[in-house]
Parts: C-alpha cells; structure tokens; sequence
C-alpha cells in the first residue's frame, strides 16, 4: 500500500479562502487526466478499448459538471441564486464579461454532448466524442484562462 499524498496546511488554507481557485486547480487537473488519457489520433481512440472510452467520457463528464460548479459559484458570489439549467449558468458568465462569446457557444454545445454521454440511451460515435474531447481541451484553456483574467480585473 502507497503512501498517501498529505496537503500542505497553506495549500488547505488556500483552498477555504478562494474556493474558485480550488475549483480551477480541480478542473486543470481534470484537463491533465483528460490529455494524458486521451490517444493521439482518432483512429486510434475509435479502436480503442471500452476502458479508454469510459475513461474519455468520464473525464468529459467531470470536466463540464466541474466548470458548471465554477460558474455558480462565480455567480453566488456576485449575489445572484445559480440557475438551474447549466446552459444558464454559461451565459450568466458571459453576460458578466468572465467569458467571451465564443467560448460560452461552445459549452452551450458542449453541454448537448455532455447529455448525450450521461444519457445511455443517446448514441455518440466515438468519433465525434474524440472530436468533442480535442475541442474541450482546446476551450477548456480559453475559459480557465479567461476566469483568471477577469479575476486579475476584479483586483485592486
């Protein structure tokens, strides 16, 4: 048995004071996961095994569910109840300038191919979960980069 991996008390303590940066630490680790998970091309993904697809869809999954809590907590601490629908949550942020539009358009379809995933009753070829998984990356860095900067803005 391993050793288990202990947190600094800074790095706890950091994580009680700014629960945002917590949750983009978790999300960037969740990207790590999802790029080393992921095959380098999509012949390979598609012949891949039932056990690289689950765990593509999985990092998916946790990727969208972990940016959806990043929005509402943005969006509770600027006063506002979180909405409901996840959808909302992205345009919440745009409104207030955290995102761009690009971005927000396409977590809007992101969160289409996060239904069908969660869904077992939705067909998703593995092709197009490879290209939807290559774009999260890609935009994954935009949004995580643009809260940074709009939380750089915030401060005095």
């Amino acid at each position: 048995m391993g050793k288990r991996k202990v947190r600094s008390p800074k790095k706890t303590e950091n994580r009680r004071f700014n629960p945002v940066k917590a949750k983009l630490e978790s999300i960037n680790e969740c990207f790590d996961q999802l790029r080393h998970g992921l095959p380098e091309n999509e012949e390979e993904y598609v012949e891949g095994d039932r056990i690289t697809h689950s765990y593509v869809k999985s990092c998916y999954l946790m990727i969208i569910q972990r940016a959806v809590d990043i929005n509402n907590v943005i969006i509770e601490f600027s006063g506002k109840t979180p909405p409901q629908q996840k959808h909302h949550s992205f345009r919440a942020l745009h409104q207030s300038s955290a995102i761009d539009r690009e971005t927000m358009d396409f977590f809007m379809e992101a969160l289409d191919y996060y239904e069908k995933i969660a869904n077992p009753y939705q067909e998703l070829a593995p092709s197009e979960l490879y290209d939807a998984a290559l774009q999260l990356l890609k935009y994954g860095e935009a949004y995580t980069r643009q809260l940074e900067n709009f939380f750089v803005s915030l401060s005095p």
